[in-house]
């Protein structure tokens, strides 16, 4: 039998989701053999996702402050057979079925070894009954996502983050409008924008606020997160020239989920 967590998110709470992690839980062979509810500070969000730092992940630190620590959560301590594996996917089940971005999906649990030892020994390690260490071969820290810009120079980040938190939260999110990279001509193409996994959300939104003069950080920060959710949206509208300069400032920055197309429909 193996040990394994599943973190259930301030939005899993609020939305009454908990029964619907409980019956994947059920499904997936594993019990739960303790439960304790929790409020995660900006000090527990630090340790538990080490591969953002507070000057190089600006964006993602206040916004993962902004959704983990504004409510309680629940941390589930699994038993069952292969429950590393079968814990991961209760999260796919539940994410596939519910989450609403990166900011509004509902459970975590760790994606490696290491990263389960870690995570469940400062979890679960004030709780007697879960007090058996979690150990990995593995490294328990996950490396260092890609740096982004430090946008602290630019923006007001805690307003900027109550500012889009709405969208962040919403349902059926409305699509952000692509931004014009001139206003001369009729719109003749566009630069498109995917997911790419390689970027961390910092390195991301740094290259689309190069790549598209004049725009300002709210709107950067929604054009890369909706992008990314839906994959091939267009972020940027003008001239051919103007496009494609947008184009190769993002390829400069490393992206490869992007191209040049025909503008969407008015």
């Amino acid at each position: 039998m193996e040990s394994s967590f599943v973190l259930l998110k301030p939005d899993c709470l609020r939305t009454g989701r908990v029964p619907a992690a409980e019956a994947a839980i059920t499904a997936e062979g594993l019990s739960i053999g303790c439960r304790h509810v929790l409020t995660l500070t900006p000090a527990d969000v630090r340790f538990l996702w080490s591969e953002y730092t507070d000057d190089d992940h600006v964006l993602m630190r206040a916004l993962l402050d902004r959704y983990l620590c504004a409510g309680p959560s629940e941390v589930l301590h699994l038993r069952g057979p292969d429950a590393f594996e079968a814990a991961r996917r209760v999260k796919r089940t539940i994410r596939s079925r519910y989450a609403n971005g990166p900011f509004a999906n509902l459970v975590h649990t760790a994606e490696r070894r290491g990263e389960l030892a870690r995570q469940a020994n400062h979890l679960l390690g004030r709780c007697g009954e879960c007090a058996a260490r979690f150990t990995s071969d593995e490294p328990a820290a996950n490396p260092a996502r890609p740096a982004g810009r430090d946008f602290r120079r630019d923006v007001d980040v805690p307003r900027l983050v109550e500012a889009v938190w709405p969208a962040l939260q919403a349902l059926d999110p409305r699509p952000p409008a692509p931004y014009p990279l001139d206003r001369r001509s009729p719109p003749t193409a566009a630069v498109y924008l995917g997911a790419d996994r390689a970027h961390s959300l910092d390195s991301a939104v740094t290259a689309v606020w190069t790549a598209l003069p004049g725009v300002e950080v709210p709107r950067a920060l929604l054009l890369t997160l909706y992008a990314g959710r839906v994959g091939g949206y267009p972020i940027g509208v003008g001239g051919h020239r103007a496009a494609a300069r947008s184009h190769r400032v993002l390829v400069e920055h490393g992206v490869t989920a992007c191209s040049l197309g025909p503008p969407p429909p008015a």
